[in-house]
């Protein structure tokens, strides 16, 4: 059985996922397409921002930003930390919850939107 969609949006990186919802939100059945995987393979929409750049960038700056405030600017404030240390495994597990969250977020967003979501890839035929 094939289902036929009024808009099919491939990518669901930054731009594809907004597309797909607000055009399931107007009324059009809607599917999305993505390849991106996770480390077990499944899904992980959301584009190279959410998978590989900006959103674990700056968890990763977050972290180093605190162990910074801790080494530096604690003083300043009357707060004495002695033996400040980076846990680099941690930090990175902690940028892979934040990646997972992103990724799981916008899953629901196509399932509450009504949103059809195929994890895969995604070509443009041209039929005549």
């Amino acid at each position: 059985m094939s289902k036929q969609f009024d808009v099919i949006v491939i990518g669901g990186g930054p731009g594809g996922y907004i597309a797909a919802i607000r055009a399931a939100q107007l009324g059009f059945n809607t599917a999305c397409i993505d390849e991106w995987k996770n480390a077990a393979g499944g899904p992980a929409p959301g584009g190279t921002c959410t998978n590989v750049g900006c959103i674990p960038s700056k968890a990763l700056l977050q972290s180093s930003e605190h162990f910074d405030q801790a080494n530096h600017h604690f003083a300043e404030h009357g707060i004495d930390v002695k033996g400040v240390s980076i846990d680099v495994a941690k930090m990175v597990a902690r940028k892979d919850l934040v990646v997972k969250q992103n990724n799981d977020g916008i899953l629901y967003l196509f399932k509450k939107n009504k949103v059809s979501f195929f994890h895969g890839r995604g070509l443009v035929c041209e039929s005549r």
